[in-house]
């Protein structure tokens, strides 16, 4: 028996244990309800564009709540994300709040509040070398037991004297 990975119709990242944007959309009306219940038959018809245009009988897939079979296959992420924007261009704060509930961080503030790092030393790997006890002379080419550093080149004591 052949099974196939269900793939989201916008982000293209396959789905495992498929909820659909229906039962999806039970959970936002009941949000909106709660915090603003004159965005509901408007996010009913955005609901139902969304679904449509993303519908197609080639991915049939069943939802692991509901148990129906549907058509949308959008994962609980994008999903999410199209409402958040939907959301923050008629309501700011209730966008704010819907993204603090549903926890995407659609605005890449992070998970966890502001960190301050405390006077940090930075970590030494390799310690210059001040002298080197016998090689080769980097202008001359001569072996020396004498090299020191100028300027980014290690030279003998007489191309130093140079």
């Amino acid at each position: 028996m052949r099974q196939e990975t269900l793939i989201c119709k916008l982000c293209l990242e396959p789905m495992y244990n498929f909820i659909c944007i229906d039962c999806q959309r039970d959970s936002v009306i009941k949000f909106l309800q709660e915090n603003n219940e004159k965005l509901v038959e408007d996010f009913k018809a955005f609901h139902k564009k969304l679904s449509e245009t993303f519908s197609t009988e080639q991915n049939i897939m069943k939802c692991i709540k509901c148990l129906e079979m549907k058509e949308t296959t959008i994962c609980p992420y994008c999903y999410a994300k199209e409402v958040f924007f939907w959301l923050l261009e008629r309501d700011a704060k209730l966008a704010e709040k819907f993204s603090k509930l549903f926890n995407y961080d659609f605005l890449n503030t992070g998970y966890t509040p502001s960190i301050t790092t405390k006077n940090l030393m930075p970590i030494i790997l390799c310690e210059k070398r001040e002298s080197s006890d016998q090689s080769i002379c980097d202008r001359c080419g001569e072996p020396s037991d004498n090299l020191k550093e100028v300027n980014g080149e290690w030279l003998c004591e007489s191309c130093r004297e140079d």
